[in-house]
């Protein structure tokens, strides 16, 4: 069975773009456009990934990390950053709320992929 990972961004086509390489590499990606909508997802029916963005219209990404948190049936959910603020004051908010990993985009496919894969080893 391969791995299940949520895309949460609200840019649609650097979703359907994500998916595309993510599901190229075997597994199977869901993708939300706005953290509510992600976190209603997600306690439906709960993932072994989250790739969530961090400059969202609804929810920062920050908080909706918090709020997983938060939640005993989510709290165990590996969450990766993917976003476009590299700036070392982010990328440590996100490792401090919970964060496994934070990745700047754009970022390669193939070291997007190595970097899922290591992180859902690791987690299994």
């Amino acid at each position: 069975m391969s791995a299940r990972i949520l895309i949460v961004d609200d840019d649609v086509l650097l979703c359907d773009l994500v998916r595309m390489a993510l599901e190229h590499a075997g597994f199977a990606v869901e993708s939300a456009h706005s953290a509510a909508k992600a976190l209603e997802m997600l306690r439906d029916q709960p993932v072994d990934l989250v790739l969530l963005d961090v400059m969202m219209t609804d929810i920062n990404g920050f908080d909706m990390l918090r709020r997983m948190k938060s939640d005993p049936a989510l709290a165990s959910i590996p969450v990766v950053f993917l976003s476009a603020r590299v700036e070392a004051i982010a990328q440590q908010t996100g490792l401090e709320a919970g964060a496994v990993d934070y990745l700047p985009k754009p970022i390669s496919q193939t070291t997007l992929i190595e970097r899922i894969q290591a992180i859902l080893a690791k987690h299994s």
